[in-house]
């Protein structure tokens, strides 16, 4: 998934109110917490999958440009428009390692921030949870 589709998702989540006005409306919203709380603990699973296809897919990229710039590769046409001017195949292939790499890292931070906010949004759902609990006990007359 995108990092914007991840952020969308969190938005429409973290949008409702917390209705604790009666045990009834204070179940509700507890299922609702439940529910939200469960559909972040997937996104976080999908966040860490997709951080790993991101690694598998750098790596794919990488056998890709060294196959490129391979001596016997150098023929290749699109070979032969990297090579334009003094660059050698070595430094060609290095700077086009380091930017594959420059992206690679960019994504990886990008999801692991996503993964950070996700990990806050669980502990505040926890939290919140916690609260209605004792909300529920008040109603019920227990205030253990």
């Amino acid at each position: 998934m995108d990092i914007d589709d991840y952020q969308n998702i969190i938005t429409n989540l973290i949008d409702f109110e917390i209705e604790m006005s009666s045990i009834a409306e204070s179940r509700k919203t507890l299922l609702k917490l439940q529910e939200k709380r469960e559909i972040l603990l997937k996104m976080k699973e999908q966040v860490t999958k997709d951080i790993r296809s991101v690694e598998v897919n750098y790596l794919s990229m990488r056998t890709s440009i060294r196959q490129e710039f391979s001596p016997e590769n150098l023929d290749n046409s699109r070979a032969k428009k990297f090579l334009k001017g003094n660059n050698s195949p070595a430094r060609m292939r290095a700077k086009a390692m380091k930017k594959l790499e420059s992206e690679r890292n960019g994504k990886i931070e990008t999801y692991k921030d996503m993964k950070v906010t996700i990990e806050d949004l669980v502990e505040q759902i926890e939290e919140v949870m916690v609260d209605v609990y004792g909300v529920m006990k008040s109603f019920l007359g227990n205030s253990e």
